[in-house]
Parts: C-alpha cells; sequence; structure tokens
C-alpha cells in the first residue's frame, strides 16, 4: 500500500494483507476514536483495492443522513450502471430502483425485503464480473434501511469474490458487523500514534 501515512505500518500491513487475502467473502473492520486516523486509513484501502483492480463500492455514512431511508444504498451503487444490473430479476429490480430513487413506486411502497433481494441479487451480478470491496465509513451512522438490506445481503453470500471494509468509532456492534462474523471478520483498533510518528509528522 503507497499510500504516504506516517507511524501506521502495522495497520497499513493488516489492510495490505486483508485485501491480498483469498478468502471469500472476507470483512475487516477499522474501529477508534474521533479524528485517530480511521478515515485516512479507509481511503488508503479503498484507493489499494481500486489499484489491485477490485470494484470498490464505496459509502461514507454522516449523522445527518441516518434519517434518510438507504442514503448509504444510494451511495454504495452510485457509480453502477442501469446496464449492469439488467440481469435481476424484474420485481426485485424495480423494488431496488425505487429504494435508489431511480424509478418512480408503482403503486404501495416496495417491501423492504424485496429490496434486500434486489441488492444481493446486485452484489453477486457485479462479483461475477470482478472481485468486489464493498466499503462504508462510519458504519456508526449508517441509516436503519441501508444497514438491514446489507445484513441481509451479506448473510446469503457464500463463495463470492466479495470483501467487505468498515470503519467506525468504539461502541455497540452493528448488525451488519454482526452479520458479518461468519465472513472471516477481522477488526484492527487504531490507537494514537507513537511519540516518534508525531516528532516525524511535526
Amino acid at each position: 500500500m503507497a499510500a504516504p501515512i506516517v507511524g501506521r505500518e502495522a495497520e497499513l500491513s493488516a489492510l495490505e494483507a486483508f485485501l491480498a487475502s483469498d478468502a471469500r467473502p472476507r470483512a475487516l473492520v477499522l474501529t477508534g476514536g474521533p479524528g485517530i486516523g480511521k478515515t485516512t486509513l479507509w481511503d488508503a484501502a479503498v484507493e489499494a483495492g481500486r489499484g489491485r483492480g477490485l470494484r470498490v463500492l464505496a459509502a461514507r455514512a454522516s449523522d445527518a443522513d441516518t434519517q434518510l431511508s438507504f442514503a448509504a444504498l444510494i451511495d454504495l451503487l452510485d457509480g453502477v450502471d442501469d446496464e449492469e444490473l439488467t440481469t435481476l430479476p424484474p420485481p426485485r429490480r424495480h423494488a431496488l430502483d425505487v429504494a435508489l430513487l431511480r424509478a418512480q413506486p408503482t403503486g404501495a411502497p416496495p417491501e423492504p425485503h424485496a429490496i434486500a433481494l434486489g441488492l444481493l441479487d446486485a452484489l453477486r451480478s457485479l462479483a461475477q464480473r470482478r472481485p468486489l470491496l464493498v466499503a462504508v465509513d462510519d458504519v456508526q451512522w449508517l441509516d436503519r434501511a441501508s444497514e438491514d438490506a446489507l445484513a441481509f445481503a451479506v448473510r446469503r453470500l457464500a463463495d463470492e469474490p466479495a470483501a467487505f471494509l468498515l470503519a467506525r468509532r468504539p461502541g455497540p456492534r452493528s448488525d451488519l458487523e454482526r452479520a458479518l462474523d461468519a465472513k472471516a471478520l477481522e477488526q484492527v483498533e487504531v490507537r494514537p500514534p507513537s511519540l516518534g510518528a508525531i516528532r516525524t509528522i511535526l
């Protein structure tokens, strides 16, 4: 990982090993307090994933978006063209498109179950084309609708070439993390930099 980050050799090494792993699927969560450097490491891993040829779906959750249904899902699939979703079964495709604000609802709003199935189909379809890296920063602020859909999909992925990179503040584990427990979930605690690293930075 080529990112010029001072004093984070252990974390960068863990992220590099995570991206290079052949485990399917796999997951890693960066934890640490505000301002400790989680997002810097998350950004470096996202760029390294792109450099490895992974298809990256990324979202930065925000406290301002926690009440907006499917805000994170919209961000994750923002760069996915409609043509890439043509293989999805029509009912699930329409439910997902409505959730992503790409289509008008016809009649009653789509069921959350149908949206989650549409997301699962989308992840499977994309992973068939190229290995995936699904990256979410500030998981503690994920909107509930997005987290539920992601957790549903994660529990049903099996041998797809997909990796999940999360970053969050200390606190109770999210439903998404619990869903990832069976997917070789690793945890890296981001600690304050050493005095030597601080001197180098200064």
